[in-house]
């Protein structure tokens, strides 16, 4: 059950969720109202996002570096891989292979993500 996993283990379930395409598992450990990058997010935000992201990059690849846990927060330093072949965040598609890298932190409460802060490198 969602509630008795830690911070670091509910992050890993979401992406591995989103990166089996399994975006309804993804979603149930997002709260139902959360804060992504500072703006209040719905779970059908989080869809759209996922989605916007897939349909940019259809063989995105995330590869978690680097984990922390602390309490409620998580930290990790990771690596984004894939072709370029839509837009992505607002970049038009190159067409090419790309590796990226980025930290984020999680808040996870009651198993489910409340809060996500994130940075990556530029494409």
């Amino acid at each position: 059950m969602a509630e008795e996993m830690g911070a670091a283990a509910v992050v890993r379930a979401i992406i591995a969720a989103r990166e089996d395409s399994d975006l309804e598992t993804g979603l149930k450990y997002i709260a139902p109202e959360s804060l992504d990058q500072g703006r209040r997010a719905s779970r059908e935000d989080w869809r759209r996002k996922w989605e916007h992201m897939r349909a940019g990059c259809p063989d995105m690849e995330v590869i978690t570096e680097h984990s922390v846990e602390n309490g409620e927060w998580v930290a990790n330093r990771y690596t984004i891989r894939g072709t370029h072949t839509g837009d992505f965040f607002g970049q038009p598609p190159t067409g090419e292979r790309f590796e990226i890298k980025g930290m984020d932190m999680v808040r996870v409460q009651d198993g489910r993500l409340v809060e996500h802060w994130a940075f990556a490198e530029p494409l």
